[in-house]
């Protein structure tokens, strides 16, 4: 079975890391897959052991599955050859009318979040391919309950250039809580990719002690999760959280909005579920400063459930789909004849 995806490049993105992912596992299984972006650009960010590609060569090969998550490459993947070309939807915050509700696309939802979304907005059901996570590559760290008396480390996504991602909620919530609770600190990290990431992290200031933690080796991250006593997201229109799922396989509890989280957090069982608005966020974070025994329960049960939604049981459930099609496709054709 050959597989591609359509990407506008290989930077570090939740959607371009989805398909490195996958398509390694397809490879593994004795698949192919090629990343297809403008110009053929390997990521930087991660071992180069997937075939990138052009559009150019898009036009010359032949697909069994073609995903794409933006609805600007529309016309790309109808020209394209592939037998079933499928709308991967991933993120909210893209205007995807168009794609969701054109017959001529299977859609994939990365969450439940999206099948949700999808459905009461689009009138159509997506088929269900939540996740996913590396359990081995993100794993737990020793202990889930700091042994530092006077210190309590609040982990972040730092990637502040995008408001969507709530980064600055949550350190307004942290300010709310220093003055009680002065022993706090945070640690914030990202990957910049273009000057106003970088320029937005030069300019980044707070009164809580902090350490911002840039261009950290992704695939070591779990360094970063274990220097945490907790992880706190406030994102808006995810489809999934890669950085909360991210946490839980570390064992380190999460305080999240329910964007991008439906699947994986369960409120005060995985972690505490908050709306977002800095009084509740802090709310949340006073909650687990103040509960060594609520941190343990939620890092354990957290790790048990994310298990859950490893890559390679997504992979698994894509090449099912996959299966299910070609011989549902092969009985029509022996009904036909």
């Amino acid at each position: 079975m050959k597989a591609g995806a359509i990407l506008p490049h290989t930077h570090l993105y939740g959607g371009v890391k989805r398909f490195i992912e996958l398509g390694r596992i397809f490879n593994g299984a004795g698949h192919s897959f090629t990343l297809y972006t403008p110009h053929g650009i390997a990521p930087n960010w991660t071992r180069n052991d997937i075939r990138v590609a052009t559009f150019e060569d898009l036009e010359k090969e032949h697909n069994d599955m073609l995903f794409v998550t933006d609805r600007k490459y529309k016309k790309i993947l109808l020209k394209a050859k592939a037998r079933y070309k499928i709308f991967y939807h991933v993120s909210l915050h893209h205007k995807a009318r168009k794609m969701v509700r054109d017959k001529r696309f299977h859609v994939f939802a990365c969450s439940s979040n999206v099948v949700r979304y999808d459905k009461l907005l689009f009138s159509r059901i997506p088929f269900l391919a939540a996740g996913g996570i590396d359990t081995e590559q993100f794993y737990p760290k020793q202990n889930a309950v700091s042994e530092k008396k006077d210190e309590f480390t609040i982990l972040v996504y730092g990637r502040i250039h995008e408001r969507v991602k709530g980064t600055r909620l949550v350190v307004k919530a942290c300010e709310k809580l220093y003055k009680k609770y002065p022993f706090i600190r945070l640690v914030l990290f990202d990957t910049p990719v273009n000057s106003s990431m970088s320029m937005a992290i030069e300019n980044f200031n707070t009164h809580v002690p902090f350490e911002f933690i840039t261009n950290h080796p992704v695939e070591e991250n779990a360094a970063l999760f274990h220097q945490a006593d907790i992880f706190v997201a406030a994102e808006k229109g995810a489809g999934w959280a890669n950085t909360v799922a991210e946490a839980m396989a570390c064992g380190i509890p999460v305080v999240a909005t329910r964007s991008g989280t439906a699947d994986i957090l369960i409120d005060s069982i995985t972690g505490i579920r908050v709306r977002r608005e800095v009084n509740s966020i802090a709310r949340g974070i006073r909650k687990l400063i103040r509960s060594p025994e609520l941190r343990e329960s939620l890092a354990s049960n957290g790790r048990r459930h994310i298990e859950k939604f490893t890559w390679q049981i997504l992979a698994e459930k894509i090449l099912n789909w996959y299966d299910k099609k070609e011989n549902h496709a092969l009985r029509r054709k022996h009904e036909n004849k």
